[in-house]
């Protein structure tokens, strides 16, 4: 049994990727036997109590706009030797921590790199951004530090690790990098029986579905037109899109334009325990990001409910289907639209989406997390 340190920004109920990997680690690890601390933002609403692990939250001293100056002042005050493993689950918190540990405590520190450090810190192309984040604060500088100190590094994905390694010119760390999949929970993505589709008489419709914060760069706006498109050929089809964001006013103004509304259900944020409700009565998952995903989950979540999946093949979307085995990589949206049309999904197996998303295992990533 150790004592472990888990850093991170965000935590539940903050929503998000790094915010649902920390969880997912505290409490996995806290499965094991572990004694788990977690240090994190201080919210803005009443905090959320843990019954497995304890969580430190970091006061709001100089508001969120200095954020750096609230978590120097806290992590000077931690005593590290108490910790055998301290986890840092997200970029700002490996540049921030890197200015006050001492020698002894980069040996206990795994870094976990799954976000937008290159974006950030190492190409960043906004200018204000890049003054203040890497020649002001020199966040970059001492993220790298962090990363050259630490006693391994682990990534959610190999596409990631060669991304990072590249951007901060440390090929040469590629010995000293983990690749670790974040695992998904078996207990929560699995095929479930729902009558969302009688209820709904969607019965003879075939059913897309997609996840995500509702923002621009998921690729709602390519992923509408393409929808416009098959429907004019197929009009069976059916969209029905989960999540918010600051794109979705603009999207729903967008399909009402496109004379879509019939074939489209906006479901607005659902609980991720009911998720699989909707992956399992979908006959295809798609999301086609823009972003240059870590290790996008939706994908994999969708798979373990027996729902082929479509994404682009770009960044760790790659590691997360097997193409024409359990979804598509798709290199344009013209190849999208035809598997769609031809319900190119149809013809996949659902063993092979079970054996391979059966390898994503949320305990087995806890135990490698900490090797």
């Amino acid at each position: 049994m150790s004592n472990i340190l888990l850093i991170t920004y965000g935590f539940p109920p903050d929503v998000g990727g790094a915010e649902l990997v920390a969880y997912d680690y505290a409490t996995n690890l806290a499965k094991l036997g572990h004694n788990i601390s977690v240090v994190c933002r201080q919210h803005k609403s009443k905090s959320v109590q843990f019954n497995n692990f304890k969580v430190m939250e970091i006061p709001n001293l100089f508001g969120e706009k200095l954020w750096m100056l609230n978590l120097y002042i806290f992590f000077r005050k931690l005593n590290y030797e108490q910790y055998d493993h301290i986890i840092l689950n997200q970029s700002n918190v490996s540049s921030v921590i890197s200015r006050v540990l001492k020698e002894k405590d980069f040996n206990k520190c795994i870094p976990i790199v799954q976000g937008f450090e290159v974006e950030w810190f190492y190409k960043n192309k906004r200018i204000v951004s890049n003054i203040f984040n890497n020649y002001i604060f020199q966040l970059g500088k001492y993220h790298r530090k962090t990363l050259l100190k630490a006693r391994k590094i682990v990534s959610v994905s190999n596409a990631h690790k060669n991304k990072v390694l590249k951007a901060a010119k440390l090929d040469f760390l590629d010995f000293k990098v983990q690749v670790v999949y974040t695992g998904i929970d078996k207990q929560v993505f699995h095929r479930e029986f729902s009558s969302y589709r009688k209820d709904n008489s969607l019965e003879k419709r075939h059913l897309l579905f997609s996840v995500s914060r509702i923002v621009k760069m998921k690729g709602y706006e390519h992923m509408l037109a393409i929808f416009k498109q098959l429907v004019i050929e197929d009009p069976l089809f059916y969209w029905i899109i989960a999540g918010d964001g600051p794109y979705l006013s603009e999207l729903k103004k967008n399909v009402k334009e496109a004379n879509l509304s019939n074939y489209i259900t906006f479901l607005g944020n659902v609980n991720r325990e009911s998720l699989n409700r909707f992956y399992s009565i979908a006959d295809c998952f798609w999301l086609l990001s823009d972003y240059d995903e870590c290790l996008p989950l939706v994908y994999l979540e969708a798979q373990a409910c027996g729902t082929p999946a479509i994404g682009r093949n770009k960044g760790g979307v790659v590691e997360t289907i097997i193409d024409n085995k359990t979804g598509f990589l798709v290199n344009s949206d013209e190849e999208c639209l035809d598997i769609l049309l031809h319900r190119k999904y149809e013809q996949l197996k659902s063993e092979d989406l079970k054996s391979f998303t059966d390898k994503f295992d949320k305990i087995e990533a806890a135990r490698l997390l900490i090797s």
